[in-house]
């Protein structure tokens, strides 16, 4: 069946219950929800590419038959310490994922360490509600983009010949600078939107690269988060002719942008 859908999209702990944080991305939460994956393509599977996962050696996959719900955050609301989001996982699908991409030249190792951290099930519980699909969840690492891209492109070698349909999910934000930071939760940085747009222009371009040589002063101003290595993974996993459909853009709180991006694959 073969990769079915794929998307990137962001995984702020006020996703987890806009309520809970006045309304905050409530839009976004829904913008989510609205992408209807499990209507649309029936995923048996999906694996998701956390930037709050990171490895400084080889990229880890998490082979666990359930993942661990991971709350890696602190001084929020203490109900979304209440929220539960605890799928299985797939661990065939991981093993032959970490064989892939050692055939492929990747460091890669199986583990059950670590699980689901909030940058994946914070928009997982939107995304694909009730944790009905198995999630396989793996890292990113302090290696180059081009290291990523590969991963990813030994990921597809697996979901191309796959008896079951499967859905990527990559999270983060594009801009994601802290120093932005304002507690107005409608403040805007006219800068970071504006860079901002000229990532998402190479992006819907397929430019990936001019998106690899970006220029590092607008690259560092707004400090996307993971430095875009899960949308790097993304990119490797529906290759270089599938361009992203824009589903929402916007920002919260002048420095964070919550844009989610869809990719179909032909």
């Amino acid at each position: 069946m073969s990769l079915v859908y794929a998307t990137y999209v962001p995984n702020a702990p006020f996703l987890i219950s806009p309520a809970a944080f006045d309304g905050v991305g409530a839009d976004t939460a829904r913008a989510i929800e609205d992408l209807r994956v499990e209507e649309r393509f029936h995923p048996g599977a999906v694996v998701v590419v956390t930037p709050h996962w990171i490895s400084n050696s080889v990229f880890l996959v998490n082979e666990s038959p359930r993942p661990r719900q991971v709350y890696d955050f602190s001084g929020f609301p203490a109900a979304l310490l209440e929220v539960q989001y605890e799928p299985l996982g797939d661990p065939d699908l991981a093993r032959a994922i970490v064989e892939a991409a050692r055939a492929a030249g990747v460091g890669v190792r199986g583990t059950e360490e670590w699980g689901l951290d909030h940058g994946a099930w914070a928009p997982l519980l939107h995304l694909l509600p009730g944790a009905k699909v198995p999630v396989v969840p793996v890292s990113i690492t302090s290696h180059s983009p081009e290291s990523h891209i590969a991963f990813g492109r030994a990921i597809r070698s697996v979901l191309d010949s796959w008896a079951e349909p499967v859905a990527v999910v990559a999270t983060g934000s594009i801009t994601h600078n802290f120093d932005r930071f304002d507690p107005d939760p409608a403040a805007r940085w006219p800068e970071g939107e504006r860079i901002e747009g000229e990532v998402l222009d190479l992006l819907q371009a397929r430019d990936d690269e001019a998106l690899l040589h970006f220029d590092r002063d607008k690259w560092n101003t707004i400090k996307p988060e993971g430095r875009l290595r899960p949308l790097f993974t993304l990119l490797g996993v529906v290759g270089p002719e599938v361009r992203p459909r824009i589903v929402h853009r916007t920002s919260v709180m002048g420095g964070f942008g919550m844009t989610i991006l869809e990719f179909l694959p032909r």
